[in-house]
């Protein structure tokens, strides 16, 4: 996904909550340059902003099950990279599921705004 410097971005993680199966953690991390850092993370502790460059910038939604996606605003150019939100269930026997999607951001000056009117070439006579 692109989004537009200083601008907001919704990096997408949605699920269909099932009965049986309760969420216990929630993360979400970037990689840029080979490494990896977490940015966020939901457990049992409430929500935790790890990197401090995103705090006050990022926010997943609270009360809706099944959306986990990531807001970040005032995007800076160095945002770009490769999101992964990382959802873990516990199943009603104890087992863990995982299940992880990663989003690819690229943080875009624009250039050229699009003109808000077409200039239509005069038709020849």
């Amino acid at each position: 996904v692109k989004g537009t410097w200083m601008g907001s971005i919704t990096l997408p993680c949605t699920y269909v909550p099932s009965e049986g199966f309760t969420e216990q953690t929630l993360s979400w991390s970037v990689e840029r340059d080979f490494t990896t850092s977490t940015i966020f993370r939901r457990d049992d502790s409430g929500d935790h902003i790890l990197l401090s460059k995103f705090r006050d910038r990022v926010s997943v939604p609270k009360h809706s099950p099944g959306n986990a996606s990531l807001l970040i605003e005032t995007l800076e150019m160095p945002d770009s990279g490769h999101y992964t939100c990382q959802v873990i269930w516990r199943s009603e026997n104890n087992s863990l599921i995982t299940r992880e999607v990663t989003t690819t951001v690229k943080v875009v000056k624009e250039v050229n705004p699009p003109s808000s009117s077409w200039e239509l070439p005069s038709s020849p006579h």
